[in-house]
């Protein structure tokens, strides 16, 4: 007997029978009045339920609400609006996916996951060295995982936990935001790429060789402000599919950006690293991808670190340096690898829309590597307060620090890459504080890798993006206003100075206005 058929077509008999359409103009509902059980006890099940496509045509928002009830033995749990015609082709049935395994095309998926075993093992593929619980939540776009987060709230306990998920579409993706039992997992995350689509909704659960049960219950899936199909994105490219290896550390040329960027919502960067014809640098090396003004000063518009052996794609928004994006500018990919690297590839795509706002000047404050526990080479000489003018017209700004520690032991507490270390900013009167550390590097959507890639480091992980300490400064930002900025960090003194690798700071800030 064909479990996975009979699960579906229960399904469609129960949707049928439960399934109601509530009137409200101008948004659709999806309502099931019984629950949606799709894991019954039994070892090793697998199933989902597609809804029928009420909602016809593009929508702005979709919000789903509804009850998960899922226990320990239950591996994964899925809401997914799934594509009308990427999975079964029009009017489809559905019947060949495969629902244990996360992965749609061209459709946006939330996975609730309760599997990821713990490990002492420095090397090997699981990732959960500190043992940290198992109560995960990942979104998927386009059969890619996007991002993953630990959950706060424990939902493994059997008993029913609201769930609350909104998919906003904005200029060049989808801001996604989620919640369960009212406790914030997303806020407004941004997925790039991630269009407007012709979807249904659909739940899917998988078990694994303990049974548990399963349910989704007073599912209420809701499409509100109907939208038509966005215009297509410019791309430029910049770096085609070049070597960053030993002799060749830097790939850069010269980008004819539109004059007039303002027409563009959103600009969004891509960098894909893949393997070159020799074979991956097994390594984990420090990279970025810089753009030069017309003055030819340098910018940091994303950093980088590559993964163990293998290659990835991300996609970074970089719309604040709008100003700077306009006209012709040199770009460049930069790796700091000694071996055989990757080939890279960086493009920028310019999408049509609106924005909330538009950064009209950016500034550098702080660009270097600052040694740190040196008492004859004080941190603070480097880190000297700024005095610095907000551009023409703003009417608010961003101080955006991208700071990654480096060098271990035998440096004092294996700093700097090992340590997590406090810092303070202060801007005028106001105070700010960070701890630089990332503890989520077990979760990073590029893995498994090889190496010891899953360690907490000090603000970074191998095969990642390294995402800045941003701070919103409404509140201080005037026209004419200048700001005076400072950051501290933790005090520390090595001992065991001149005997290794130096503990440091790797940082570059900018200052970015925002206005007419």
């Amino acid at each position: 007997m064909d479990l996975k058929k009979l699960a579906l077509n229960f399904g469609r008999l129960l949707l049928a029978i439960s399934l109601s359409i509530m009137p409200v103009f101008p948004a659709q509902a999806q309502l099931t009045e019984k629950p949606l059980t799709l894991l019954t006890g039994k070892p090793n099940e697998s199933t989902g339920v597609v809804l029928q496509r009420t909602s016809k045509g593009l929508y702005r928002n979709i919000e789903a609400n509804f009850d998960l009830s899922i226990g320990e033995g239950g591996e994964e749990a899925a809401f997914t609006l799934l594509n009308e015609f990427e999975n079964g082709g029009k009017g489809g049935s559905f019947e060949k996916i495969d629902w244990a395994k996360p992965g749609l095309k061209r459709s946006l998926q939330v996975v609730f996951t309760t599997r990821n075993p713990p490990t002492q093992d420095y090397f090997n593929k699981d990732g959960n060295f500190y043992d940290r619980p198992q109560r995960e939540v990942a979104l998927f776009w386009d059969g890619t995982e996007i991002v993953r987060k630990l959950s706060s709230i424990e939902y493994r306990t059997g008993a029913p936990k609201p769930v609350k998920i909104l998919i906003a579409y904005a200029t060049g993706g989808a801001e996604v935001s989620l919640s369960i039992v009212g406790a914030a997992i997303y806020s407004r995350f941004f997925i790039a790429d991630a269009a407007p689509y012709e979807s249904r909704p659909a739940f899917s659960g998988r078990g694994g060789a303990v049974g548990t049960k399963l349910e989704f219950s007073k599912v209420n899936v809701r499409y509100s402000e109907k939208i038509q199909p966005p215009e297509p994105a410019m791309i430029l490219r910049a770096v085609n599919d070049k070597i960053l290896d030993k002799d060749n550390a830097r790939q850069s040329s010269e980008v004819p950006f539109p004059v007039e960027n303002r027409r563009f919502g959103r600009i969004i960067c891509t960098l894909t690293l893949s393997k070159p014809e020799k074979g991956f640098d097994p390594w984990d090396r420090k990279g970025a991808v810089y753009l030069y003004d017309e003055k030819g000063e340098r910018f940091e518009l994303l950093r980088f670190i590559t993964p163990y052996h293998r290659g990835f794609v991300w996609r970074v928004d970089v719309s604040d340096f709008r100003p700077l994006l306009t006209g012709k500018r040199k770009i460049e990919a930069w790796c700091e690898t000694y071996g055989t690297g990757w080939n890279c590839t960086v493009e920028f795509a310019f999408y049509p829309g609106k924005s909330d706002r538009y950064a009209s000047k950016v500034q550098n404050l702080w660009t270097g590597n600052a040694e740190i526990g040196n008492p004859d080479k004080p941190v603070s000489a480097f880190f000297a307060p700024k005095e610095v003018e907000l551009g023409v017209g703003a009417n608010s700004a961003k101080l955006r620090l991208t700071i990654t520690g480096h060098g271990q032991a035998p440096n004092d507490q294996n700093a700097a890459e090992f340590m997590p270390s406090k810092r303070t900013v202060f801007i005028g009167e106001r105070k700010f504080e960070n701890l630089l550390w990332k503890e989520d590097c077990y979760l990073n959507p590029c893995r498994p890798q090889g190496g010891t890639w899953k360690f907490d480091r000090a603000g970074w992980a191998p095969g990642d993006i390294v995402r800045p300490w941003e701070i919103e400064l409404k509140k201080s930002a005037k026209t004419g206003k200048s700001l005076k900025i400072s950051y501290d960090i933790e005090p520390y003194v090595n001992s065991a100075r001149g005997k290794g690798d130096a503990p440091h700071y790797w940082t570059e800030s900018v200052l970015i206005s925002y206005g007419r």
